[in-house]
């Protein structure tokens, strides 16, 4: 068959062949005995599928279903739904539970998680190709504001030896590891709260509902104020707003300054900063990078500051439900 005259019932009918029986049933299930009737017939008459006319049906129902609204997002009750198709009762509430155990930071996501300056003491002594190779496994943002610390000479080799890394023996990595937990394992922050202790509060208080958490957070405020710091700083980190849709990027777009922006860009990864320019102007966008370039280097101290002004409105806005940060929904 080929796509010169095909009519709604002969794409449809195409449609569900190149989806597949397993796949087809979510749509067909709730069709009226006399459609599906139509639909058999026609897939039976349906004969040799030209690859052109196959590609061309799937397009036309890509392009129907496209749409730029950012309010369109996949959510825990999708992952249901999806399960209730896929697999028995049983299965189901084996998998929800894993899903819902809070989940086990890598050491990169730890370390992407800590403050330049507690890494710093851990890293300055080893080998350069030791510390290139850490660095290049964390976060971009937080590597770059490593290395400014670093001294001038180490700087230089660790940024040579980054740029020639290509393949890395996998035992190596796995006792790079296995050093940085055993290390970080002993790390207390001023608390006397170990940091995996703290890693592992803070991916509770974030599975839990806000109205749930809140309370406990604002408890732990009044109780240990010190701690509440150590706890709310890894709570929410600037490279979290990549998580963001771009509606909530908009919204926070209009409420942060310029000069703030510009001072936190330049310690954040490029997929935050693509995030936030491609929610402005192309003419806005254009001026801000141009302002980045021409302050040159800042320092960490006033990076920071500018990042936590920024996640002081995050936070502000997402009170007052004018974004969503994220946080368990409710299922149904």
């Amino acid at each position: 068959m080929k796509s010169a005259k095909l009519s709604g019932l002969d794409k449809t009918a195409i449609l569900l062949y190149a989806l597949g029986p397993e796949a087809s049933v979510p749509i067909v299930r709730d069709l009226n005995n006399e459609t599906l009737i139509q639909l058999g017939q026609r897939m039976s008459d349906l004969g040799k599928i030209e690859a052109e006319t196959l590609h061309t049906v799937v397009q036309e129902y890509l392009d129907m279903h496209h749409s730029d609204d950012p309010l369109l997002r996949s959510s825990r009750k999708d992952v249901l739904s999806l399960l209730k198709c896929a697999v028995d009762e049983e299965r189901r509430t084996q998998i929800m539970a894993g899903l819902d155990a809070p989940r086990k930071l890598s050491i990169w996501e730890k370390l992407s998680r800590l403050k330049p300056e507690m890494i710093k003491p851990y890293v300055e002594n080893e080998h350069p190709q030791t510390v290139a190779l850490i660095l290049g496994n964390i976060e971009s943002s937080v590597a770059s504001r490593i290395i400014a610390l670093l001294p001038e000479d180490m700087q230089m080799s660790v940024v040579v030896r980054m740029s020639k890394i290509e393949t890395v023996p996998s035992d190596l990595v796995r006792d790079i590891e296995e050093t940085l937990e055993e290390e970080l394992s002993g790390m207390e922050g001023s608390s006397g709260l170990s940091f995996d202790g703290m890693v592992n509060v803070v991916e509770i208080l974030k599975k839990l509902d806000k109205s749930v958490a809140k309370p406990i957070l604002e408890r732990l405020q009044e109780k240990d104020e010190e701690l509440f710091q150590q706890v709310d700083r890894l709570l929410l980190v600037f490279e979290d707003l990549n998580e963001l849709s771009d509606r909530d990027i908009q919204s926070i777009l209009k409420h942060i300054s310029s000069d703030d922006l510009v001072k936190a860009l330049k310690g954040a990864s490029d997929e935050i900063a693509d995030g936030f320019f491609g929610n402005m102007s192309k003419r806005a966008a254009e001026i801000m990078r141009e302002d980045m370039e021409v302050m040159g280097p800042l320092k960490l101290a006033d990076v920071e500051e500018s990042q936590q002004n920024i996640l002081k409105t995050v936070r502000k806005l997402d009170d007052e439900g004018a974004i969503t940060l994220g946080g368990n929904e409710e299922m149904v």
